[in-house]
């Protein structure tokens, strides 16, 4: 039997003027874990947006984004019988996103510019997301 795995992939970001920070997170245990946008499994119900709120509710305690960027970017893994489906959005936290609330399968939380999040991303797929996402950001503002 086949299976087919949709995991939504949310990189959280803020931006102030021309300043853009994105929120990078490591699960535990944090020896294994590399910085990561948010991720969640998608529920049969939802939409690609429906579970990147959800999973960043969950994740950091925040409420509904003032934006949410369309990356149109899928990754495809098979492994054995099971399809992995990745989909990837930004994620504009609201003003008050100060105050996270990371759920304890975090161990780590941390806003990053650019440039640092780019070096501590471990997946291609990541880079690429977050290169496309601040390039799109950049040109718009």
């Amino acid at each position: 039997m086949h299976e087919q795995l949709h995991i939504v992939r949310v990189f959280v970001f803020r931006q102030e003027a021309r300043e853009i920070e994105y929120l990078m997170v490591r699960h535990a245990p944090a020896h294994d874990s590399f910085w990561s946008p948010v991720t969640g499994v998608m529920k049969p119900h939802e939409s690609i947006f429906q579970a990147a709120v959800r999973s960043v509710g969950e994740d950091l305690g925040l409420d509904a984004p003032r934006q949410i960027v369309d990356l149109q970017l899928a990754t495809h893994l098979q492994i054995g019988d099971l399809d992995e489906v990745d989909w990837s959005v930004g994620y504009r936290a609201r003003s008050n996103a100060r105050e996270l609330h990371p759920s304890e399968e975090l161990t780590e939380v941390q806003w990053l510019d650019f440039d640092s999040v780019y070096r501590h991303l471990d997946a291609d797929e990541d880079r690429r997301s977050i290169m496309r996402l601040h390039f799109t950001l950049r040109s718009a503002g």
